[in-house]
């Protein structure tokens, strides 16, 4: 599994219009559907989603792209 995690890039979104705990759940679900995310932890309160990924797979282009089909900006977040 060390392998498998090791190959995976993380993102840090700003997703503005995630205002309640259901509109996080949303957001999850609209990234764990894309394929080569692998986990999305969407946090309202924050406004802000962190999701772990395979770049083999997706990028944050497209992960940006399927937040905007289900309705949410996202810009990602500089560390």
């Amino acid at each position: 599994m060390s392998d498998e995690t090791a190959s995976l890039t993380e993102v840090t979104l700003s997703v503005p219009g995630m205002l309640c705990d259901g509109c996080a759940e949303m957001v999850r679900d609209l990234l764990m559907a894309v394929p080569g995310v692998r986990q999305a932890r969407a946090s309202a309160w924050r406004k802000h989603v962190a999701v772990r990924f395979e770049p083999s797979r997706v990028g944050p282009a497209e992960i940006r792209s399927a937040l905007a089909n289900g309705g949410f900006d996202g810009a990602e977040v500089q560390a």
